[in-house]
């Protein structure tokens, strides 16, 4: 099993309590992992040490402002691929066979392309089979990795570290320059559009297979189960 993408599951996951007890163990398996260039393993090492003295709630909310105000740094992978399609749908359903055949009970309602949930599975995998995951969202991570560089966020190292455990590269520099003109979605101007062009509803909505989900929802990642194999 990768026990290393269990680390990144959590690093990646809304940021709680837990998190930063558990900081140091983290730290000693990214330093622990061959797979990790020295700069990469560094930057993640920083990350985590500011993680483990900054405000909880401070932090807390840059996550929301990163990744929830902003489709194109969206957690939930087959958005970035399918939108609000159809076709999201039927991805999401075999991604959940895919969760159940392997023996991966998800006992959150969460929807399954949730990049934490998703490495989670990942981890408990063979290494060859976590691998042939990672190529087939290679795209997304770098994509993500690249517009997180250009926020100058240090989340932006966890996909680097990502790309590194598959053995893929970082975006070509043309893809990269045209993510650089991109305009931002999660200015105030680009929210009041979308507030304008969606409709308002009220509640809980319909997640996969019936699961309820709410905008911004955080479910909790295990921080204890870090511990195996891998």
């Amino acid at each position: 099993m990768m026990r290393i993408l269990k680390a990144f599951a959590v690093l990646l996951h809304y940021p709680g309590r837990d998190l930063q007890l558990h900081a140091g163990e983290l730290e000693g398996m990214i330093r622990g992992d061959p797979r990790l260039s020295a700069p990469t393993r560094d930057e993640i090492v920083d990350f985590l040490r500011v993680m483990r003295r900054r405000d909880l709630m401070d932090q807390q909310a840059d996550y929301v402002g990163l990744f929830d105000r902003s489709r194109s740094l969206s957690l939930h992978l087959f958005e970035h691929v399918h939108g609000e399609s159809r076709d999201r749908g039927h991805a999401m359903v075999e991604l959940q066979e895919a969760y159940h055949e392997a023996g991966f009970a998800v006992a959150v309602s969460e929807l399954p392309d949730y990049l934490p949930l998703f490495l989670e599975y990942c981890s408990l995998l063979p290494e060859a089979e976590a691998i042939d995951w990672l190529e087939r969202s290679g795209h997304l991570l770098q994509t993500l990795e690249a517009r997180l560089v250009r926020r100058q966020s240090g989340y932006a190292a966890l996909f680097r570290g990502l790309l590194e455990i598959g053995d893929l590269e970082l975006l070509e520099p043309e893809l990269r320059r045209r993510i650089d003109q991109e305009s931002r979605d999660d200015t105030p101007e680009a929210l009041d559009r979308v507030w304008q062009e969606e409709p308002v509803t009220f509640g809980p909505t319909e997640g996969c297979g019936g699961a309820k989900t709410h905008t911004g929802q955080a479910v909790p990642v295990d921080v204890s189960r870090l511990g195996g194999q891998g």
